[in-house]
């Protein structure tokens, strides 16, 4: 049977701060990406719909257009 010795301080846990610091560089990193994922995808969106409402108006221009040259009988 294996038995756990109760030592003075054994409960306290502290962190490598090695290991604390490279966790702390890898979440940033992360972070740092999905920011970057984040401002990319805004301008594609941003791009998108300007092209989509440009299009839309022209669609919209043309039909008034043709409706002003109708010829009504």
């Amino acid at each position: 049977m294996v038995r756990m010795t109760n030592h003075p301080g054994s409960s306290d846990f502290t962190p490598s701060t090695r290991g604390e610091a490279a966790w702390k560089e890898t979440r940033e990193a992360v972070a740092s990406r999905n920011a970057d994922a984040r401002r990319t995808g805004k301008a594609e969106r941003e791009t998108y719909e300007r092209e989509r409402e440009a299009m839309r108006n022209a669609a919209a221009a043309k039909r008034h257009a043709k409706l002003l040259n109708r010829r009504t009988p």
